[in-house]
């Protein structure tokens, strides 16, 4: 009778041990994934993100599929405001999620119209690029947090 019960807690602690594995944790290295994809190509880009003098359309849809991803990676993620609030895997807020979803938006429109007045877009793009740092808590620019350039 104890070996029955000592197979069966481990077969309840296999199942448990797989059922977060494979639902909880996979999903979030997969969105810390997608958080890293988006910090590599605005740092990667950056000079053509800030200076606002580019009219890549590669980089636009790279952007916008970028922020698509983060969006769905989020919902795979079972109790997301729970681990959220708990902190264990890094996940920013959901709120923010969407803030950032909607900044990437922006940011990738930013790059895409030449014509506006490059000088007042990329201030814009500068101010997507820090809001998305801060809602994300990811790298954006290569200028440290809190210091000017």
């Amino acid at each position: 009778m104890e070996l029955i019960n000592a197979v069966l807690i481990g077969v309840v602690i296999f199942i448990l041990s797989q059922y977060f594995l494979k639902l909880v944790l996979e999903p979030a290295i997969n969105f810390r994934k997608v958080l890293s994809d988006i910090s590599y190509a605005l740092l990667y880009n950056q000079a053509k993100i800030a200076n606002a003098v580019t009219d890549d359309k590669e980089l636009h849809f790279k952007i916008s599929e970028l922020s698509a991803q983060l969006r769905s990676t989020a919902y795979l993620i079972p109790a997301y405001s729970f681990w959220s609030f708990l902190k264990v895997f890094g996940l920013p807020k959901k709120e923010n999620i969407l803030m950032a979803c909607h900044e990437l938006n922006l940011l990738s429109f930013g790059v895409k119209e030449l014509g506006k007045d490059q000088g007042d877009q990329a201030l814009k793009n500068d101010k997507s690029l820090k809001l998305i740092s801060e809602l994300l808590n990811i790298e954006t620019t290569y200028i440290e947090k809190g210091k000017k350039p």
